[in-house]
């Protein structure tokens, strides 16, 4: 319920409090901190307002009184997780049993996140989407903002921890009607990137393909390649950067823009310099149209990406066979 777009302002951008206020309502997460000791978390929700950023003590006052009491509890716990190192700073520590409960609804959340993903796609919400992927980023690191610069420099930290440096990425989007090989139109290949913002997009015409490419550029492998080989404590990760791809199509106001495709994007070595994409759907009628392309990490804080493109369906002036 928190994460569903409101009918007023469907494009809103959800707040990381109402992502972890969703997750502290969901059935394995309230019981954590349900039964906590009241005088422990008046501490602990003291401490949380008094240092948390502006917009998030904000925004948990705007959802207290919306949640359950069960469920308020563990959200100051998520909260904790998030604030833990800036709380530490202040010389504020929890009481009682709070850190076993906080550890027990770490690994709960980071699951139920994962489902939570599943579900939000499904439903073709962008926005809850793209905050679902920011508070992954923010939680497993133990991060509150993606552009407070403490953040940065704490992402950089533990990236250094493991021999990582953070991630210098660009995105590019090129969008047209299938450049084909000898004419044939089942063989669509990948150009690149230089190559097709150089060439004619081709005609768009309703119904027929459009081709979106999307390529991420990782400057920072140059470093890994030029460099001696990075050994990662224990063992190489099946995923090093975890990157997603969500394809924003921009409605008129006021009906809410859609979600024209989603697909991970991963990263699974030091030494990758791009990585690409294509999406394929059917031209919509005549007319001209946007899509914003948003690429950003779940596992690093604070990198996303954003980039719009257009392009103009024609009508089809091919007679109709009578």
């Amino acid at each position: 319920k928190l994460l569903k777009p409101l009918d007023a302002a469907p494009d809103e951008p959800v707040h990381t409090v109402a992502v972890l206020a969703s997750l502290a309502c969901c059935p394995g997460m309230a019981p954590i901190g349900g039964d906590a000791e009241p005088d422990h978390l008046q501490a602990l929700e003291a401490a949380v307002v008094q240092h948390a950023a502006e917009t998030d003590s904000n925004a948990y006052r705007d959802v207290h009184d919306k949640i359950p009491p069960a469920a308020r509890n563990t959200l100051l716990l998520l909260l904790w997780l998030l604030y833990q190192a800036k709380l530490d700073q202040a010389d504020f520590r929890l009481e009682g049993d709070l850190d076993e409960r906080c550890e027990v609804a770490s690994k709960v959340a980071i699951r139920i996140l994962v489902q939570a993903q599943r579900a939000v796609v499904e439903m073709q919400w962008v926005q809850p989407t793209l905050a679902l992927y920011r508070t992954s980023a923010l939680l497993g690191n133990g991060l509150w903002s993606v552009s407070d610069p403490l953040c940065a420099s704490r992402m950089r930290t533990i990236l250094a921890s493991d021999q990582l440096t953070f991630p210098d990425v660009s995105v590019r989007v090129h969008a047209h009607a299938g450049l084909t090989t000898n004419g044939s139109p089942d063989r669509v290949p990948f150009l690149p990137m230089e190559e097709l913002a150089a060439t004619p997009p081709g005609r768009l015409l309703p119904s027929q393909p459009v081709y979106l490419e999307v390529e991420l550029t990782r400057a920072h492998a140059q470093e890994a390649l030029d460099g001696p080989p990075v050994a990662l404590a224990g063992g190489p990760p099946s995923v090093l950067e975890a990157y997603w791809l969500v394809v924003e199509g921009i409605k008129p106001d006021p009906e809410p823009n859609s979600m024209v495709h989603h697909q991970p994007m991963t990263v699974s070595s030091v030494t990758t310099q791009h990585v690409r994409a294509r999406v394929r759907f059917a031209a919509p009628p005549p007319g001209e149209y946007c899509l914003r392309v948003h690429v950003l990490s779940s596992s690093v804080a604070g990198v996303e990406m954003h980039k719009e493109v257009g392009f103009t369906v024609e009508e089809d002036d091919v007679p109709e066979l009578s």
